[in-house]
């Protein structure tokens, strides 16, 4: 008999990576496993397609759309269409309304609920913008772990500063789930290389940005064939520090070579990622990011800075010091000199993500890390197709 798989999905937002992840690439993830699961979307109500406050998503779009998520489960509930040994999968940790989907559980007496979650940093994280709202936020994040059967993160160190925080469920390091292929086919074909270096993360503190800049301007000096891209598929580029982006339009006219580039279709954006050198990153905070897996996924080569997550997958010859600009600039020369395809980084995402799959249709418990056990986890998704 098939179990119900309740998947709440983020709000599809343009600008963002969001409406892939949840209408393409976990649906297929988990259409794999439709013989013994029932994929069932569960949506919900979308103000706005920009996000006017909030870093990641809309300060209040998120909220409504959670919680209009929530509502339309509890009336699934409230027709018998919950059952016991279901599944729900939040695909993030921060879904506003969730305490009241365990509260109608429990009065229904509706039992062995599996409940997973992706976590992509919270305020566990110093550099993130939850951190501040640790002194409440912390309780509602340590309730909802209680319930868990299975937690998601992309990197190493996000699980142990998780479990420092006192996080006892079940924590899986999977990258984060992209499916390589749908990514490659938006791509009609792979476009000649050009001398550019884009930066692509959002212009927000955490990214550190004006290192970024500071950066940029060095190198444009120094390289006057190159040309540094600031991409962005949000009618405009948007920051949460003041001044920044009038900081950027003054410079972008004083130096033409420095484009900041608006409204970027998907394709358009991975026609950067292709067409480009490198794809260059200074933020204090990702774990993994979105850029590097799908600039390596077209064929760019990367610098990052030797912090937090990066230095778990990104080769150390691609690795500057942190605030170090001459340290920087090095690294991108002598990556120039000798460009690579860093294949791996794909890979093992699309494996990560085939692995949630395996994990909730399969109940498992045992906690896996696909940097460090991608053979393992291959075993395990070879076993599955072969029963």
């Amino acid at each position: 008999m098939k179990r119900n798989l309740w998947y709440f999905g983020l709000e599809p937002i343009k600008s963002r990576y969001t409406t892939q992840l949840c209408e393409q690439w976990m649906p297929n993830t988990f259409a794999e496993y439709e013989d013994t699961l029932e994929f069932i979307n569960v949506s919900g109500t979308i103000v706005s397609q920009e996000i006017k406050i909030g870093a990641v998503l809309d300060a209040v779009g998120r909220g409504i759309y959670s919680l209009s998520q929530c509502s339309n489960f509890l009336k699934a509930i409230q027709n018998d269409e919950v059952k016991d040994n279901d599944i729900l999968f939040f695909q993030d940790f921060w879904t506003p309304g969730i305490e009241s989907i365990f509260y109608a559980l429990d009065l229904y007496g509706i039992k062995n609920i599996k409940i997973y979650t992706m976590l992509h940093a919270q305020s566990v994280d110093e550099y993130d913008f939850t951190y501040y709202m640790r002194d409440w936020m912390r309780f509602y994040e340590l309730g909802f772990d209680k319930k868990l059967s299975g937690i998601f993160v992309g990197s190493t160190i996000h699980k142990l500063q998780l479990r420092e925080a006192g996080f006892n469920a079940p924590i899986h390091v999977v990258s984060l789930p992209i499916h390589k292929q749908n990514t490659l086919d938006i791509l009609p074909f792979i476009p000649t290389k050009k001398d550019v270096i884009v930066f692509s993360s959002r212009l927000d503190k955490e990214k550190n940005p004006y290192f970024m800049v500071s950066v940029a301007k060095r190198f444009l000096q120094e390289n006057p064939s190159f040309e540094w891209h600031v991409t962005t598929s949000g009618s405009d580029i948007r920051s949460t520090i003041p001044g920044l982006i009038d900081n950027l339009y003054q410079y972008a006219e004083i130096e033409p070579r420095f484009k900041i580039l608006t409204k970027l279709t998907k394709e358009e954006y991975y026609n950067e990622l292709a067409s480009c050198k490198i794809q260059f990153n200074s933020s204090l905070q990702d774990y993994v990011s979105w850029t590097v897996i799908e600039s390596t996924i077209f064929g760019a080569d990367i610098v990052f800075p030797n912090y937090r997550s990066f230095p778990e997958f990104i080769p150390s010859s691609n690795l500057y010091i942190p605030f170090d600009i001459d340290s920087a600039l090095t690294v991108i020369n002598n990556t120039l000199n000798n460009l690579q395809i860093h294949e791996s980084i794909g890979r093992i995402s699309d494996l990560g993500r085939q692995m949630e799959g395996y994990i909730i249709a399969n109940d498992i418990t045992t906690e896996i890390n696909v940097w460090h056990e991608e053979e393992y986890c291959k075993q395990l998704l070879n076993f599955k197709h072969k029963i």
